[in-house]
């Protein structure tokens, strides 16, 4: 029973858990300035130029910061792009009310196809999922997922396995038919067993790459509100890499897409 565990283990990360690509009729194309959150993950340690210096607040310091959320903010601007709906001249919803709409929300796989406007999760008196992160940011945090998933979750099972030259190829060649059909995806930056990195973004867009022989994407990082940042695909080498932010050096990062299906 366990060899075949383990042999269906490797299949998996073999074949990149390939998954059935979604329609090409998204509705609506996602938009950073409305769909992504004005508020940020909070890193967990402190960070100078990349280099993490400190160990994290102790001997009774006063914490209030939402973090370790990186992964469930990535999915959570996929889920209210897909199936929230937003009626700004219409009264808002008491606090409570408002928490189990977030939470219907939350409910429903990242995966499932996108629902078509009357079948979404109303959210009245708001203009935006911006606008509802602007306005009403405790509700969502308190009710959006816990944050344990950004350092234990199932799907992280092929971290000591290195993605191969072939697969990142396959990854960037994924990235781009689910673009190319409108929809943003969540994608997983680590590195193994160096792990200066181990972080979730949504990817968003392809742009064009300054450089010959390069696939520029734009990615929405939760550790940011400002806008999307650069992941870049190395044609020739078959790698990625992400640039420098205040939390990473900056360089080559291994990328796995993540909430495809029921097991990617």
């Amino acid at each position: 029973m366990l060899k075949r565990i383990f042999t269906l283990l490797f299949a998996l990360v073999a074949t990149g858990c390939a998954t059935k690509l979604p329609p090409r009729d998204t509705g609506r194309a996602f938009e950073f300035a409305r769909d992504t959150f004005s508020f940020p993950n909070e890193t967990v340690w402190r960070y100078n130029d990349g280099q993490r210096v400190t160990t994290p607040p102790v001997n009774g310091e006063q914490v209030d910061r939402y973090s370790r959320r990186c992964f469930v903010m990535a999915a959570a601007v996929v889920q209210f792009w897909k199936f929230a709906r937003f009626e700004p001249q219409a009264r808002p919803m008491p606090p409570a009310e408002l928490a189990e709409q977030i939470r219907r929300v939350r409910n429903i796989a990242t995966w499932a196809p996108v629902l078509p406007e009357e079948q979404r999760i109303v959210f009245p008196g708001y203009a935006s999922f911006r606008d509802l992160s602007q306005r009403a940011g405790p509700e969502l945090r308190a009710n959006l997922g816990a944050g344990w998933t950004t350092y234990f979750h199932i799907r992280k099972y092929t971290m000591p396995f290195i993605p191969s030259a072939e697969h990142q190829q396959y990854v960037s060649e994924q990235i781009g038919e689910w673009l190319a059909r409108g929809q943003p995806m969540v994608l997983w930056l680590y590195n193994f067993p160096h792990v200066n990195i181990n972080h979730a973004v949504t990817v968003i867009a392809a742009t064009a790459s300054a450089i010959p022989g390069f696939c520029t994407y734009l990615v929405y990082d939760p550790n940011f509100t400002d806008g999307p940042h650069e992941l870049v695909y190395d044609i020739a080498n078959r790698e990625f890499s992400y640039k420098k932010t205040f939390y990473f050096v900056g360089g080559s990062v291994h990328v796995r897409p993540m909430y495809l299906s029921m097991l990617h």
